[in-house]
């Protein structure tokens, strides 16, 4: 957050603006005892006017006295209430002694009083981001942009809040606008690696991230996001070498480690085991470490042990880590009963026949979806190698769609009537998820859309697009459970932190999914994740019949698929299908009880005693 000292229009000192010129270079030169002396000599000629006491608390905090800056500050912002200069600064100095909260009342006051002053809005939407309010802190740095064109800082700000929110293509848009100011900002670079990686773009993401290690060979946060981008596209030996370089060292290099980890199978002579030593050392000493950072490594660490066979071992660092993760991002049961209800009780066949005239029938989606870790990226690069599929990925396409239909969402949530509905609504709501394609350049009649959370909106997205398939997969429940519990998914899917939530939500989606396949058996096809481990030609031929595409070995050779992932499944999707991945749980056995006996209704006897229940 810049400092900022403008001569006030409110300072009567305007014979002497020359001597404050020639303090503010003394003080931006480093000679603050050349500074403080011309300021005692003028605060003795004019008196403790606000502006000079402004310069001397600078001159103060400058060189390192941030509390007689603070006082000083004060005490000049009660002698100009409105000079927002001087209020700014003493935010920005709040904010350097971590005092954010302090900071943004102080920020809000200097917009209050001067709403054109557009450092105001820069550093109040600063701190915002610091404290993760982005809806205000977009605003606010909007604002100050709108204010002045030039302040590339809350350009890079603004992207930060962007990205932080999944709102990737306005921070790409953003983010150019930075280099067309200046076109060696590392920052800039590496922000375009990142959202560019998230928008799936990743030659030109690469070529990003590398311009960034070009201008600062030295940064760590380029080369974490090269070793990304390079895994997504499947070259596994570059992004390992990219991101052994930071692994285990500096602010990166847990981050660095854990993708590592989950970029290729630990071995007994990985480096990664001495990394993780090290890491897991580190971490004992500093008892107050970051919650996120704790369960990265344990989830990492979890990772390695099971690759190397020791599953009690990953047992215990994954409920460490699940445990980390829950007391960041608790689980709201409530919410997930009401949302499964809602969806469900919404669209009936009342509802539908009422609205038999509504949707696009110019496009063919076909929606693979279905719990996380159910074998969705898998479905969709089978699907990508067809010559007439475009694959689409994890969109939020849906999402979007609702976010622009306020009546719709207002009948979901059950907040208006069904009754308020109208052909038109439905038909808004596909042209805004078709939008949303064609900004992408999905313009095929067949898209792809792995999503795995559409399968909650499949009613309204069958009404949307009557000629849509929606693929829905499932996978045995401990598998399936088991494998959202040893990932880290930080705050996107709260229920995989604990086996109450993965055994609710389980039990939700076989009845939300049970639901849809009676509902509309024409377009929903339900899929065994084990069935297509044991006989890809078969469920292939079937799944491409039912969506009206001609067959082609090619959907076969999922592993030549050219698009990258993004997804948990990086690793898994590179390889030929395999069976390894049914039945893991069985390594795991009586460390699964609590979850066994959450979804017992779904497990044989057997199952349910090699988990330990009697």
């Amino acid at each position: 957050m810049p400092v900022d000292a403008p001569l006030s229009k409110h300072d009567p000192l305007e014979a002497i603006s020359a001597d404050l010129e020639r303090v503010r270079r003394h003080q931006n030169a480093g000679r603050y005892s050349k500074a403080e002396a011309m300021l005692t000599q003028l605060i003795g000629t004019h008196g403790e006017v606000a502006r000079l006491v402004h310069m001397r608390g600078l001159n103060a905090a400058m060189q390192g006295d941030i509390d007689a800056g603070l006082a000083e500050l004060k005490g000049a912002m009660g002698l100009d209430l409105n000079d927002v200069g001087i209020i700014v600064d003493y935010g920005t100095l709040l904010a350097k002694q971590n005092r954010i909260d302090e900071a943004i009342d102080i920020f809000q006051a200097g917009v209050d009083t001067n709403p054109q002053h557009a450092l105001a809005y820069a550093n109040l939407g600063a701190a915002l981001v610091i404290t993760k309010d982005y809806p205000r802190a977009i605003s606010a740095l909007r604002t100050a942009l709108d204010l002045d064109d030039t302040l590339n800082d809350s350009r890079l700000n603004l992207a930060q809040a962007y990205i932080r929110t999944s709102a990737f293509q306005p921070a790409v848009d953003v983010l150019f606008r930075v280099l067309a100011q200046d076109p060696q900002s590392p920052a800039a670079h590496t922000n375009l690696a990142l959202t560019l990686f998230r928008r799936e773009r990743h030659d030109a993401a690469e070529h990003h991230a590398r311009r960034a290690i070009e201008l600062v060979p030295e940064a760590q946060e380029p080369w974490l996001h090269l070793g990304a981008i390079l895994g997504a596209a499947g070259r596994m030996e570059e992004a390992a070498e990219a991101l052994l370089r930071i692994a285990g060292k500096g602010a990166f290099g847990i981050a660095a480690l854990v993708r590592l980890v989950s970029l290729r199978k630990t071995t007994a002579d990985s480096p990664e085991i001495a990394l993780l030593n090290d890491a897991g050392a580190t971490l004992a000493a500093h008892p107050d470490a970051p919650l996120e950072t704790v369960s990265a490594y344990h989830f990492a660490h979890g990772k390695a042990s099971q690759d190397l066979g020791d599953y009690d071992a990953a047992a215990g660092h994954f409920a460490r880590a699940n445990a980390a993760t829950a007391q960041l991002y608790p689980f709201d049961r409530k919410k997930a009963l009401d949302q499964n209800t809602r969806v469900r009780d919404l669209v009936t066949p009342q509802l539908m026949a009422q609205h038999a005239q509504a949707g696009l029938r110019t496009n063919a989606p076909v929606f693979i979806c279905g719990l996380p870790r159910s074998g969705t990226t898998l479905m969709e690069q089978m699907f990508s190698r067809h010559p007439d599929v475009q694959a689409g990925g994890e969109m939020l396409a849906t999402h979007t769609a609702f976010q622009k239909n306020a009546l719709l969402r207002a009948v979901l949530e059950k907040e208006r009537p069904a009754s308020d509905l109208t052909d038109d609504t439905i038909d808004q709501f596909a042209e805004d998820y078709v939008e949303f394609l064609h900004k992408e350049g999905l313009k095929s009649d067949v898209v792809t859309d792995k999503m795995p959370a559409n399968y909650y909106y499949i009613g309204v997205l069958a009404m949307a697009f009557p000629r849509a398939r929606f693929v829905l997969m499932r996978r045995h429940p401990l598998d399936c459970l088991l494998s959202n519990y040893t990932q880290n998914f930080g705050s996107n899917q709260t229920f995989s932190t604990t086996f109450h939530g993965l055994g609710l939500t389980y039990n939700l989606f076989d009845d939300l999914a049970t639901h849809w396949e009676r509902l509309l058996p024409d377009q929903v096809r339900v899929v065994n994740y084990e069935d297509i481990v044991a006989d890809a030609p078969t469920q292939m031929r079937g799944l491409l019949a039912f969506v009206g595409l001609p067959w082609t070995d090619d959907v076969l050779d999922h592993t030549g698929a050219t698009r990258g992932v993004n997804t948990a499944s990086v690793a898994q999707v590179r390889q030929p299908i395999y069976s390894s991945s049914v039945k893991r749980w069985h390594h795991y056995g009586p460390h699964l009880k609590e979850l066994a006996i959450a979804v017992q209704d779904h497990l044989t006897e057997d199952e349910q005693r090699a988990c330990g229940i009697d």
